[in-house]
């Protein structure tokens, strides 16, 4: 078996695995009320797709991200007039973005954790930028809410 053969369905193996975390999230959170079958069909979908975008990161010369390939194929195939995007969009609307982000966030907790001598030597410096980006966001999130709330009259 070929290098990128191997290579491409051990990242589909990956890509399942955390497919089967988010739908497990997806029911708990949902207290059974989601469709299932659905789901795993939409989930695997997603999985396609991100190794899709792996492989034309890793075939093309252009310095892009993988996660900016699987936007423009996320884009490119739930436009309107795209004709797999009523199919793409019934199967893949089930899952919401929370069940996601819990799972890349362990996937990154656990790729920093592996790092732990690169991030010691960082020291002090990194708890100071961590304080300032989650008082900022805090924060800006907040001046934005009020700002909108106040355009709308609601306080």
């Amino acid at each position: 078996m070929s290098s990128t053969l191997s290579r491409t369905l051990n990242e589909f193996k990956a890509a399942l695995l955390c497919g089967v975390v988010i739908i497990i999230i997806a029911v708990v959170n949902a207290k059974g009320q989601i469709n299932i079958v659905d789901g795993a069909i939409g989930m695997v979908m997603i999985c396609v797709l991100a190794v899709l975008s792996m492989r034309i990161k890793a075939a093309l010369p252009i310095q892009l991200p993988a996660f900016a390939w699987a936007s423009l194929l996320g884009l490119l195939i739930t436009v309107p007039w795209c004709p797999v995007s009523e199919v793409f969009l019934k199967y893949t609307n089930v899952i919401t973005t929370a069940p996601i982000g819990t799972v890349i966030l362990a996937a990154a907790g656990v790729s920093i954790g592996t790092k732990l001598d690169d991030v010691k030597k960082l020291s002090w410096k990194i708890a100071l930028v961590s304080l300032l980006v989650f008082c900022g966001t805090f924060f800006g999130s907040a001046i934005i809410a009020h700002v909108m709330l106040s355009i709308q009259g609601l306080i």
